[in-house]
């Protein structure tokens, strides 16, 4: 019996999900200039950002970004409650490159001014 649950439970365990090797964290600041609606996706917001020393691209090389405006993607979860246009924010943004090239805004915060 205890053979056949250690198998069950092996069996169970390698079926499940692993978290990706691949993925990666880093922060980014900046100035929002458009919440979702007006052309853009219900998840998409457009920020001004500042330089993002840490970004990579989709082999996971370290290559920089430049400061420069363009769209971000919300998770599911995340919540624009309080945030408007031309407020500062600091965004937690989660960079995944396998199974397949992914980025999201997992947290937004308002930055005092």
């Amino acid at each position: 019996m205890k053979r056949l649950l250690a198998a069950v439970i092996t069996l169970l365990l390698s079926a499940a999900p692993t978290v990706a090797e691949d993925a990666y964290t880093f922060k980014v600041t900046g100035v929002v200039r458009a919440l979702p609606g007006e052309g853009r996706a219900a998840n998409e917001i457009l920020v001004k950002h500042e330089e993002i020393p840490d970004y990579r691209d989709s082999s996971g090389e370290v290559v920089g970004m430049m400061a420069m405006t363009m769209p971000f993607y919300l998770a599911p979860e995340v919540s624009l409650k309080g945030i408007a246009e031309g407020d500062a924010v600091e965004l937690v943004v989660e960079q995944r490159l396998k199974p397949k090239y992914t980025e999201q805004v997992t947290s937004i915060t308002k930055l005092a001014k």
